[in-house]
């Protein structure tokens, strides 16, 4: 009898506390964390995880592991995909009820509030994306529960998905015209995840309701001048330091002699002069108006036959290696000294040039020139031009450290140059260009440009030309920032003791030429919804068509950035100024207005679409497959159009007097464009699993 009342005893215990334990409910959206609550983002949609947890307890006599690829492996389900009830927002503390069963069931990814100190970076991102697929440790900003049951991963890149379009900052219209609901703006720190609310998420987003429970605001990489290449980015890794250690520790005699680089395979593109500022050659450019009466080039009509010795690294060309140094006069930059050396060091060319126009600033700590050594030379640029006439033919190669600004002070194209800022990487990577002393300091050894009384032309033209047969001694991952970094699909590859197959689904027209060495499937899509195809396919192979699955898979979604006017139209503006010659008579240039956003049900259309491509992905997805959607970027209008009228003023200015200038460059439009690219590098990702 004791021992019966004792039992109700703790039955009546126990009821009361069942009756006395409060509802879970969301977390409330709080100005700040003091001290931080720990709560947890399981970035499952709600519907499957209710059901997988449903599962699980229906098989707890079955061994976890047997479980866990049971229902790993069942096929894609419409009803598992389908929205939840959106009343818990996502946000839940970490259940421990039936722990043991659910945890080697299903993936989760556990966002932590103490772990968000500061904005997730795309190479945040990215490291999530090794930690899933090969040894990489888990990142710092998230935590993931049963790793080994993720059986594919998906990113997509899907740039226009921003924030404005989550938080009611970008205006979106429903069919009838009414508005779309918008979500209240976040209290908490910008760069905290912002929960997806079914009932106030706009109408045109609505196919994401239920798949992700948050947006995660990421930071693109960049400085204050420009975004880098978000895919870029994402695609190429560091080399593990295991690996240089091993390519270090390889006997020499083992390895496979590699063939000696040749002098042309340093040359810089077209693409590449223009994009570096060349003057261009008419040769390589049909549009010469803007070309005055002093701009002179090498005729490339009578070259003389080039004798190429057998395994010549030359080729037969003439290499000169050349610099000069220049004044400031009324009209900007003007050539005061040019020294050209050849393939021996020896110096071709020394020569002191007197400049059209007085001089303004003879800048003698950086040129070494002062007024009393130009004080008797009679030596024009219109004599230099001559004698480079003479002396470049079509078989003559320029050496030079960005010897663009070298060709405009001379007023003078030539279309074969070799310029060491190109060929050598920035510590930072491109699209940094390294300085010519700390690329000397570097991998000559050599201390230039120290001086008191300013550079010599003839030592940097010689550094220079040092630095170049560096090059081809080393090879042409010497000094690049590619020896420290592999393509994403190659690091994959390595994962042991089975290697991660990859592929890749884009519109770009050279996807499958690029990727084809290291990812296992490359498509070339024509428009998003063959992308959308192309990743289904990826993911579950085509049995008729031969195609296994592979593991990971990437893709890029383009139609939302093209809708919002996202796709860089600044640039090719800017490309286009790089390549045109600029005179103190050219006339003003009038920089593209901003293009208008599009009207509201045009967005909302876009965004629709878009949506609901995404949501294609993720239902045809198997169980136990992780999604990952990332912006890149933020609105970049403004950063081009700012980045637009400097590129104009830069040009301008080496030309014509500052106040005759289209536009002007102050500290205010320098200040402004550092908020421009602050923002353009303000993207967002998404997190699912299936």
């Amino acid at each position: 009898m004791g021992k019966s009342k004792k039992r109700s005893r703790r039955g009546d215990r126990k009821k009361a506390s069942e009756h006395s334990k409060a509802p879970e409910s969301p977390l409330p959206e709080l100005p700040s964390f003091d001290p931080p609550p720990t709560f947890t983002l399981v970035t499952a949609a709600p519907s499957t995880r209710k059901r997988s947890i449903h599962d699980v307890a229906s098989d707890d006599d079955a061994p976890a592991e047997e479980s866990a690829k049971r229902h790993c492996s069942q096929s894609p389900s419409k009803a598992e995909a389908s929205t939840g009830d959106g009343d818990d927002d996502g946000w839940q503390q970490v259940p421990f009820k039936h722990t043991k069963a659910r945890s080697t069931t299903y993936p989760e990814l556990q966002l932590s509030s103490s772990r968000i100190h500061t904005w997730v970076k795309i190479s945040d991102i990215q490291s999530l994306l090794l930690h899933l697929l090969a040894d990489e440790a888990t990142p710092q900003w998230l935590s993931v529960r049963n790793k080994n049951a993720v059986r594919h991963v998906v990113c997509l890149h899907v740039p226009g998905l921003a924030m404005d379009l989550f938080n009611g900052g970008a205006k979106l219209t429903t069919s009838d015209g009414g508005e779309s609901p918008a979500k209240p703006s976040s209290k908490l720190a910008e760069y905290f995840p912002v929960p997806i609310n079914e009932r106030t998420l706009p109408s045109p987003l609505e196919a994401l309701a239920g798949i992700f429970t948050h947006v995660l605001p990421v930071k693109a990489g960049g400085d204050n001048h420009k975004v880098f290449s978000p895919s870029q980015n994402m695609l190429n890794v560091p080399v593990p330091e295991e690996k240089e250690q091993s390519n270090r520790k390889k006997p020499r005699h083992k390895r496979t002699p590699k063939p000696r680089l040749k002098i042309t395979e340093l040359l810089l593109t077209p693409e590449e002069l223009v994009e570096n500022e060349y003057p261009p050659h008419s040769t390589q450019s049909t549009d010469r108006s803007s070309l005055t009466a002093d701009w002179l080039e090498t005729d490339l009509s009578n070259a003389p036959p080039r004798i190429v010795e057998s395994g010549s690294i030359l080729e037969g060309y003439t290499i000169y290696a050349v610099d000069c140094e220049m004044v400031t006069t009324a009209s900007g930059p003007s050539l005061a000294r040019i020294s050209i050396v050849d393939w021996d060091s020896a110096v071709v060319l020394d020569e002191l040039v007197q400049p059209d126009e007085p001089v303004l600033d003879y800048l003698t700590p950086f040129s070494g020139i002062t007024a009393a050594k130009l004080a008797n030379i009679t030596t024009t640029r219109a004599d230099i031009q001559r004698r480079l006439s003479t002396l470049l033919t079509a078989n003559t190669i320029l050496v030079g450290q960005s010897l663009n600004s070298d060709l405009h002070a001379l007023r003078f194209s030539h279309p074969l140059i070799v310029d060491t800022s190109v060929i050598y990487d920035h510590p930072r990577g491109k699209p940094m260009k390294p300085g010519l002393r700390w690329l000397a300091g570097k991998y000559l050894k050599q201390q230039i440009q120290h001086n008191a009384s300013g550079h010599d032309s003839i030592e940097d033209a010689r550094a220079c030309l040092q630095l170049v047969k560096l090059k081809l001694e080393r090879g042409k991952e010497f000094g690049s920032t590619s020896s420290t970094l592999e393509p994403l699909f190659a690091r994959l590859a390595r994962v042991q003791p089975r290697p991660v197959t990859s592929g890749i689904v884009d519109t770009a027209a050279d996807v499958e030429k690029r990727y084809a060495a290291t990812a296992q499937y490359t498509r070339k899509a024509h428009d998003d919804d063959s992308v959308v195809a192309g990743v289904l396919t990826a993911v579950n192979g085509d049995t008729l068509a031969g195609i296994p699955p592979v593991t990971f898979t990437y893709a890029h979604l383009q139609s939302l950035a093209d809708a919002r006017g996202w796709n860089n139209s600044y640039g090719k503006f800017i490309a286009q100024m790089n390549g045109t010659h600029m005179t103190a008579t050219s006339p003003a240039i009038e920089i593209p207005s901003r293009p208008p956003p599009p009207a509201p049900e045009q967005l909302a259309e876009a965004v629709r679409e878009t949506a609901g491509r995404i949501r294609r992905v993720y239902e045809g997805l198997p169980k136990c497959s992780v999604l990952v959607v990332f912006s890149g970027t933020g609105d970049p209008v403004e950063m081009g159009r700012l980045n637009a009228v400097q590129t104009v003023y830069r040009r301008e200015f080496k030309v014509k007097k500052w106040d005759e200038c289209s536009v002007r460059w102050t500290d205010d439009e320098e200040q402004a464009l550092k908020v421009a690219v602050g923002e353009a590098r303000k993207g967002i990702a998404l997190l699912a699993v299936k």
